[in-house]
């Protein structure tokens, strides 16, 4: 909303300055930003003698405001009195009605924003030319001083007590005037910082905000315990704070308040240790407590079992690793540069190198990383296209389903770049992904606000922290996402030829196990029948709040970390954290359960997309009359996914039908809907419809896959079956379901919504010739009716 005040502060500073030496126009808008303050500062610059006049309220403009030392009721400059009456309204103050005065509104707005600040003031209190320097600087700037929404009250009372004490009493030299808006920031942890540093006795002229090796000899030396008072107990418990909630391994969220006794304290500094993966966990905030709280690093020299790196695992240098009590190891999928190329690196996994690590006793995670250096270099194609290279990269080496890929932003993205262009990246990645059946998951790498954001916003299912780029502002202020799995904490030269070849990570053992396999052979059908057994027990033995039922609740488990969003809950209901513990609890691991060979075609089938899909079967009967959201979460949803990927082919393929001919349901092909997608949407199907008729999931999987009836086992004709049962054996019908899919309004939406489509990416179903559209459906209903009459000899 515009504000007259600021729109006249914008014209005329703009006005005023135009024709100063470095002077940069700020945008009239009526608005307050950056560019406004910024222009300001300039016009306060010009008026104390300074040329070129900079946006940045640097020391050479501190020192002039500290050295003419004249408040705004002494101001003899009417420009800078109106430059500081501006910069109130700016600042959501009453300034003076008439500009170029200072009246008594404008000195009370100017005592509330001391109070607002935590700056002491008054009678006996003055505030000093070095003082009055730091506040204008705050004026000038974008920093809140009353509490914004999101802010936390208690924060707020914390940032104002690192002014009161550290900048307006004890005066730290290096310290400017934290915001007060009851956010966890970059300059509000600079802030402790520079007061902990005080604290542990620094003298105040050589305080920095550096983590270094003054600092780590004063926190060395200044173990807090739960029980202790004074002004660094109270700076460990404001840590504490900023670094809340915590978690424990089952996700509990545990919330810490300055007001909490010591046993509180202690119960939650014990839980952050766990989170952190900190030893021994105990109450007592030592120096790797404290290292921990304040900076993303930690204590990089604590031991930890995980580790990445460009260069090659040899079996010497795997043993090397092993012995040095290293147990993961990252490495690279592909690079940007060939042999050759300037840049190239070399740090592509090597022939037979996957081996030599499973033989050395460790386990590897993927990396994909082809850019990654700046904000340009993420978008929603990239995304997608990074994606399909990595998933090809992947299954050329054999990883497993499953397996976890972490996607790389290697650079100190800011808040917009990450809404504009990261965000959106993993976007593509996501929907790259899910249009190839989720057989890979996705990870992030970046800094903790990268890594947060991203998860939020995207569902990146584990989070590799680069927590070494201490400085980068991603990783000031944050503290590490719930679900990290990995902490980059340091690099260094491993085997001692003067390069620093091996980055030194924190493993969280209980999220992301890596893999000790490639090109393993999928579970059994009986092991899978077997799981499916335990499941059920387990779930006779579960307290159900929500009425789910034996079958709901095995079914739901399959979906837990790739079919749980909000899209995917909205339709089938939220997958429930306690239900996924106490199975867990039996000793029940989807990443145990994830494929299995159908014993008719010897494909590989998925069961998190088989369960997922009969779940929606199950959850939407149906009918031959029309589509629904049953079929939109299974083949429907495929369909949807391939025709997409169709019309991003167009200019190779015109006709639909000739696209199904060539990609759709083949096994030598790999598409978004290939055989085993096929294959696991028909028994999904099927299945569904048993388990409507009142068979358990195990007994239905097990009568599918293994029983004979009339001389054939039922999934030998399972097309046969999803044909009649669900088309009424019609082609007609086949058409008419598979285009209500596609053009339904609200079927089409929550596809797109479930498989991470971009609608604007193509054209839609309903805006391409009906020839073009007929076309694509005659090559899904052939696909179909052909392995219909295979399967009856025809």
């Amino acid at each position: 909303m515009s504000d007259p005040n600021v729109l006249a502060a914008q014209r005329w500073v703009n006005a005023t300055y135009a024709d100063v030496n470095g002077y940069e126009d700020c945008e009239p808008d009526g608005r307050t930003g950056w560019g406004t303050v910024l222009s300001l500062t300039q016009g306060l610059q010009h008026e104390l003698g300074i040329s070129p006049t900079v946006q940045n309220f640097g020391s050479g403009t501190f020192a002039k405001v500290q050295e003419r030392n004249l408040r705004p009721g002494a101001e003899t400059n009417k420009n800078i009195v109106r430059i500081y009456n501006y910069a109130l309204w700016c600042k959501g103050y009453n300034g003076s009605a008439t500009a170029d005065t200072w009246d008594r509104t404008a000195e009370n707005s100017l005592t509330e924003l001391y109070g607002d600040m935590g700056i002491p003031h008054g009678p006996g209190r003055p505030v000093t030319g070095a003082l009055w320097a730091r506040v204008t600087k705050a004026l000038l700037r974008m920093d809140q001083f009353r509490l914004v929404p999101g802010g936390d009250a208690e924060i707020q009372g914390i940032q104002r007590n690192l002014n009161s004490r550290y900048v307006g009493d004890i005066s730290i030299p290096a310290m400017d005037i934290v915001p007060c808006d009851g956010i966890y920031s970059r300059d509000v942890q600079q802030g402790l910082m520079k007061a902990v540093q005080f604290e542990i006795g620094i003298p105040r002229d050589e305080i920095t905000g550096y983590f270094g090796s003054g600092t780590k000899a004063g926190l060395l030396a200044n173990t807090v315990y739960p029980s202790d008072s004074g002004h660094l107990s109270f700076l460990f418990r404001a840590a504490c704070r900023f670094n809340s909630p915590t978690y424990d391994e089952d996700y509990g969220e545990y919330h810490y308040s300055m007001n909490f006794d010591a046993l509180k304290r202690g119960e939650w500094l014990r839980a952050f240790k766990r989170f952190s993966q900190l030893s021994p966990v105990n109450a007592d905030g030592n120096f790797r407590t404290w290292a921990q709280l304040l900076v993303s690093t930690g204590d990089p020299e604590r031991p930890a079992k995980g580790c990445d790196g460009i260069t090659a695992i040899t079996p010497t240098r795997g043993k090397a690793l092993y012995d040095k009590g290293y147990r993961l190891v990252g490495r690279y999928l592909d690079e940007k540069f060939s042999e050759g190329d300037n840049g190239w690196l070399d740090k592509v996994i090597k022939p037979g190198e996957l081996q030599t690590i499973f033989d050395c006793g460790l386990r590897v995670f993927p990396i994909s990383q082809y850019y990654g250096g700046e904000a340009s270099e993420f978008s929603y194609s990239r995304g997608r296209q990074d994606a399909e290279r990595a998933y090809e990269k992947a299954r050329g080496f054999g990883f497993n389903r499953g397996t976890c890929i972490y996607f790389a932003v290697d650079y100190d993205a800011i808040g917009t770049e990450i809404n504009s262009n990261i965000i959106p990246y993993f976007e593509g990645v996501r929907s790259s992904l899910a249009q190839r059946g989720n057989y890979y998951q996705f990870g992030v790498y970046g800094s903790r606000n990268v890594c947060d954001q991203v998860s939020r916003n995207t569902g990146a299912r584990w989070s590799f922290v680069s927590g070494m780029s201490w400085g980068f502002s991603g990783n000031l202020g944050y503290p590490l996402p719930r679900n990290w799995s990995i902490n980059q904490i340091r690099e260094y030269d491993f085997d001692g030829d003067g390069i620093r070849d091996l980055d030194h990570n924190v493993w969280r053992e209980t999220t992301d196990p890596g893999s000790d396999s490639v090109n393993a052979s999928p579970a059994g059908l009986n092991d899978f029948i077997a799981g499916l057994h335990a499941l059920e027990s387990a779930a006779d033995s579960y307290d159900d709040p929500f009425g789910k039922g034996r079958d709901g609740l095995v079914m739901e488990f399959f979906r837990y970390g790739i079919y749980d969003d909000l899209q995917w809950n909205l339709l089938l209901g939220p997958v429930e954290p306690d239900w996924i513990r106490h199975a867990q609890k039996q000793d029940i691991d989807v990443r145990d359960l994830l494929e299995f060979t159908d014993p008719v075609t010897q494909q590989v089938l998925g069961t998190q997309h088989l369960m997922a899909s009969t779940e929606g079967i199950v959850t939407y009967p149906s009918d031959t009359s029309r589509a629904n959201f049953g079929d939109t979460v299974g083949w429907g949803g495929d369909l949807l996914t391939f025709y997409m990927e169709w019309r991003r082919n167009k200019d190779k393929y015109a006709s639909g039908l000739a696209f199904c001919q060539d990609r759709l349901a083949r096994s030598d092909i790999d598409s978004t809907f290939g055989y085993a997608d096929f294959i696991e949407d028909t028994d999904a199907y099927n299945l569904g419809i048993l388990i409507r008729a009142g068979v358990g999931v195990a007994e239905a999987v097990n009568n599918y896959y293994t029983k004979w009836t009339g001389g054939y086992r039922i999934a030998t004709h399972r097309f046969q079956r999803f044909y009649t049962d669900r088309f009424g054996g019609d082609y007609a019908t086949v058409e008419h379901l598979a285009k209500g899919v596609l053009t339904g309004d609200e079927l089409f939406q929550a596809g797109a919504n479930l498989y991470k489509l971009r609608e604007n990416e193509v054209e839609l179903p309903i805006e391409i010739p009906a020839e073009e559209l007929n076309s694509f459906l005659l090559g899904f209903r052939w696909a179909l009716t052909d392995r219909v009459e295979a399967e009856e000899g025809s």
